[in-house]
């Protein structure tokens, strides 16, 4: 069973460099960014971020590529009371040194930024939240196209729980979750339908080798049980949790993960179009 609480490695990382394309709008009653629309979109990608947010370079430079690569139109709405920690605090120097996250003013500081973020972004609210956005869409001028979700960290377990059949079954052709955090296991991967695909690190102390046994257990058994189900977990070796937004670009092995992540979601989405 994963934790309640983000790891270390969720509250670290680097800052991508690089201009975002897209616009910042308001849509169906939340501010959203939206990546540059392709002439002949083939679906639409609801981007549910990190806990560092909509505005988070990284995250819509991202979506750009999705939208660029893989013919998408990609929306990375605000669904967040508040960003708990901000691009300004993203420092992967303080997790390589390690000391500060072994020491009580660090445990001080994750607990008063999430312990209040964890109540006012609570499942119960924030699923009905992204939901709502969803059917809106579904209602929208792309009302004709699949429309899919990917999820990181933070993200990647609501991504998953709109794989489960009485939350997304109806709204969307396929999910995906990129190193997923905060997960109830096995509880949030009991009842799927919806197609899903999972991306994780060898080195992800969010999701370990034991809770990903857990999820490809009872995702397997669903794919005896429930018809047109499909699932893929990937291993990405040597990546840290949140490697596929956050990761150091400088680093070439690091570089190949997040290329490699980006194909997996843009390849997944496409064998439902």
């Amino acid at each position: 069973m994963s934790s309640s609480l983000p790891c270390r490695d969720c509250t670290t990382g680097t800052l991508h460099t690089g201009t975002p394309e897209g616009s910042c709008k308001k849509l169906f009653g939340l501010d959203t960014y939206v990546s540059p629309i392709p002439k002949d979109p083939k679906g639409v990608i609801l981007y549910i971020t990190d806990i560092f947010g909509w505005e988070l370079p990284n995250a819509r430079l991202l979506a750009d590529a999705y939208a660029k690569e893989g013919n998408f139109v990609v929306y990375v709405p605000n669904f967040m009371p508040w960003v708990p920690i901000t691009e300004h605090e993203l420092n992967e120097e303080r997790l390589e040194n390690g000391g500060f996250f072994q020491t009580f003013p660090y445990k001080v500081w994750l607990y008063s930024r999430f312990i209040p973020f964890v109540f006012a972004a609570r499942q119960s609210v924030t699923t009905e939240k992204i939901l709502n956005f969803a059917k809106s869409v579904k209602s929208s001028e792309y009302s004709n196209l699949p429309l899919f979700t990917v999820g990181f960290c933070w993200g990647g377990k609501y991504t998953i729980l709109f794989s489960k059949s009485n939350l997304g079954k109806d709204v969307f052709a396929a999910t995906a979750a990129m190193h997923p955090s905060m997960l109830k296991l096995p509880a949030d991967v009991e009842g799927v339908s919806v197609p899903l695909a999972i991306g994780l690190g060898t080195k992800d102390h969010a999701v370990g080798k034991a809770d990903a046994d857990t999820i490809e257990s009872v995702l397997q058994k669903t794919t005896e049980k429930v018809k047109g189900f499909q699932y893929e977990l990937k291993w990405y070796e040597g990546m840290k949790h949140g490697f596929a937004v956050r990761g150091n670009l400088e680093n070439e092995e690091v570089r190949k993960g997040i290329d490699a992540a980006k194909e997996q979601v843009i390849q997944w989405f496409h064998k439902f179009i």
